[in-house]
Order: C-alpha cells, then structure tokens, then sequence
C-alpha cells in the first residue's frame, strides 16, 4: 500500500484565506475601517469576532464584497 504525499493547498488558496485585520482589510480595499465596519453591520460583509473588540476578515470576502458591485454611495 502506498501513501500518497498530501496535496499542498495552491498559493491562491492560501492567499485567498489569509486573515486581515480590520487596519489591514480596509487598505486592502482602499477604505476607511469606518466603512467597514457600516458594510458588516448591514449585513453585506462578513467578519469574525474572536473575542469582544477584535475584528477578523478573510480576503476572499473581502474580493466577493468587491465582485458584487460594492459601491460607497
């Protein structure tokens, strides 16, 4: 029986999971964390909430957010 070598997750999945802060999230997309923070409490952006005040984005919700036509009007 051979044991197969696991697959190594590609470097645009790897990339695309990375984890932002709420700092880094908003340069991410060019936007104030204030915006954000509007766009999650609308419900049309996802965030996690590890504990009280830290606030955790994956980039790939970030680049959906972007694709799905997000505009600051």
């Amino acid at each position: 029986m051979a044991i197969k070598p696991k697959d190594k997750p590609s470097a645009e999945t790897a990339t695309n999971s990375a984890i932002l802060t709420k700092a880094q999230a908003a340069e991410y997309i060019q936007v104030t964390p204030r915006y954000l923070e509007r766009q999650v409490r609308a419900g049309r952006l996802r965030a996690m909430k590890p504990t009280g005040k830290l606030v955790r984005f994956f980039r790939r919700d970030l680049d959906a957010f972007l694709l799905s036509g997000a505009s600051i009007a």
